[in-house]
């Protein structure tokens, strides 16, 4: 048996995954930057909305006009100007005169408030009763409440949303400056896989990983390319990984990744110019197995990972280090982290101290009637009861049912039924 380096902590290989150098930046419309990270913060070049505005249809007013108004004490207002949409009003208040406006409109000069149409009532000629008294600033949004010029709105490594697509586009902004996507190869490996397409023979299985773990990346941002399959030949999974390294950010390979005759990945990956291997066994459960490395190609740096075969410990490794690595790579400021809900456990689980066990788990909604023990040291108040589902890790079913992985951290041997966990949603 080869033998295994050391084996790392999680929070060790993080460290490892966040030294890797970032990826280059390029400048893309604003409408292909959906779910890009900004290569560089972003602040106000204007006030916005950059004018006093109307949020409802009404009268614009002084405030001090107004004041105490209501039904048996109207204040009596003279209409001296509509202030017409889109426009700057020609008009400025003087004492005890309003303007008619629409939502959205600009407020004429000396108005500081806007009373509702309802509020109001026709007192013959230009004449207005004000019914309602009003503060300064109601139903008004001011030129810099949306954000004010200089105003820091979007920090670089911000994987951008709708809503942020449209905070740009407010701003005039047409195009803007990204970390590139990673482009990635993935590539399984074993005698015993033929392409999913294929109806296996007896003694081999169809190629699961290359589809699961490509998805995952085009999940965090990638350009994922399922590379085919190699067998358990040393030689030609050098040249194959060879070849995907130059063309390629991340080189995965799936299998070959332990300490076994047949298990070539560590070095190969050892293999490649300037290489240098991180990570050779992880204290987690499932994914002990699993390998990171660096090489550097004529000055250009690859990434290489190696997974475990096993469906279940492929996926979980994968989710836990090569969704970080790849955000990592477009300088994702780590605002994406899965969402995690807390749950209560329906069975016991046991889990060995030194290693970080990663289990899968069915979400129910809780019985009203249950009670429950809270997360020590925590408020949360759990609505869901966590199902942990058991199985071997070389089995796909238990992670497709799944709705999530709860951890157990490796200073504990476990978790009773009826303790409160939080489960990492998958997204």
């Amino acid at each position: 048996m080869k033998p295994f380096l050391t084996l790392q902590s999680v929070e060790s290989v993080l460290e490892h995954i966040r030294a890797v150098p970032l990826l280059d930046e390029e400048r893309i419309p604003l409408d292909d930057a959906l779910g890009r990270c900004l290569a560089f913060g972003f602040s106000a070049t204007e006030d916005l909305p950059g004018f006093d505005r109307s949020t409802v249809d009404g009268f614009a007013c002084r405030a001090r006009d107004v004041f105490g108004a209501q039904e048996g004490n109207p204040a009596l207002v003279e209409c001296v100007a509509d202030c017409r949409m889109g426009e700057v009003p020609d008009a400025s208040l003087a004492e005890g005169q309003t303007a008619r406006i629409l939502t959205g409109g600009m407020l004429p000069r000396g108005a500081d408030c806007v009373v509702m149409v309802e509020y109001s009532r026709p007192a013959g000629g230009n004449l207005v009763e004000i019914i309602r008294s009003q503060a300064p600033g109601d139903n008004v949004i001011f030129h810099n409440d949306d954000a004010e010029a200089g105003t820091s709105l979007l920090q670089a490594g911000r994987r951008l949303r709708p809503q942020d697509i449209g905070l740009l586009a407010a701003f005039g902004v047409v195009d803007v400056v990204v970390r590139r996507n990673p482009l990635v190869a993935v590539l399984s490996t074993g005698d015993e896989i033929v392409p999913s397409c294929e109806t296996p023979p007896p003694g081999k299985i169809r190629d699961i990983n290359a589809h699961s773990i490509a998805a995952l990346c085009r999940e965090a941002g990638a350009k994922a390319l399922r590379a085919g399959i190699v067998n358990d030949d040393a030689q030609r999974l050098k040249t194959a990984v060879a070849d995907l390294a130059k063309q390629h950010d991340v080189v995965v390979v799936s299998g070959g990744s332990s300490a076994g005759m047949r298990d070539h990945t560590v070095e190969i990956f050892e293999s490649l110019p300037q290489s240098e291997l991180l990570v050779h066994g992880v204290a987690i459960s499932p994914g002990k197995p699993f390998i990171l490395a660096r090489a550097n190609l004529g000055g250009r740096h690859v990434c290489l990972v190696g997974l475990p075969g096993h469906v279940a410990s492929a996926l979980v490794c994968a989710r836990v280090f090569l969704t970080p690595l790849l955000e990592h790579l477009q300088g994702c400021a780590g605002d994406t982290k899965p969402p995690q809900v807390p749950a209560v456990l329906t069975r016991s689980v046991a889990s060995a101290q030194g290693r970080r066990d990663y289990l899968r788990v069915r979400l129910r909604p809780l019985p009203c009637q249950q009670s429950v023990r809270p997360q020590a040291g925590t408020a949360l108040q759990p609505l869901y009861e966590a199902e942990p589902i058991m199985g071997a890790s070389g089995l796909i079913s238990g992670i497709a049912a799944a709705d999530g992985l709860m951890v157990c951290p490796e200073n504990r041997e476990g978790y009773d039924a009826g303790d409160t966990v939080l489960v990492e949603l998958f997204r």
